[in-house]
């Protein structure tokens, strides 16, 4: 995880759960994670993890951080998909 400013935040995927990791792994893992960090801001996940694993860490994300997308690699430098906005 890095931050990007001092309000966007970005998450990769493989930094948080090994390449082949199951389901059961990634939501331990999902369960026992500080999201405090991600308050009220503009969080990005990517990473070369299936779709359900990204939605299980937006899923801990929602109501804590104020967006969530996901950065999709198009070969040009990532395309952003807006999941989760806060009013």
């Amino acid at each position: 995880m890095t931050a990007q400013s001092p309000e966007k935040m970005l998450i990769d995927l493989n930094d948080l759960f090994p390449a082949k990791a199951g389901v059961s792994e990634v939501q331990a893992k999902a369960a026992s994670w500080d999201v405090t960090p991600y308050r009220d801001r503009s969080v990005q996940i990517r990473g070369c993890s299936p779709t359900w694993a990204h939605l299980i860490v937006a899923g801990r994300l929602f109501g804590t951080a104020r967006s969530v997308d996901f950065l999709l690699d198009d070969g040009k430098g990532g395309v952003s998909v807006p999941i989760y906005r806060r009013d």
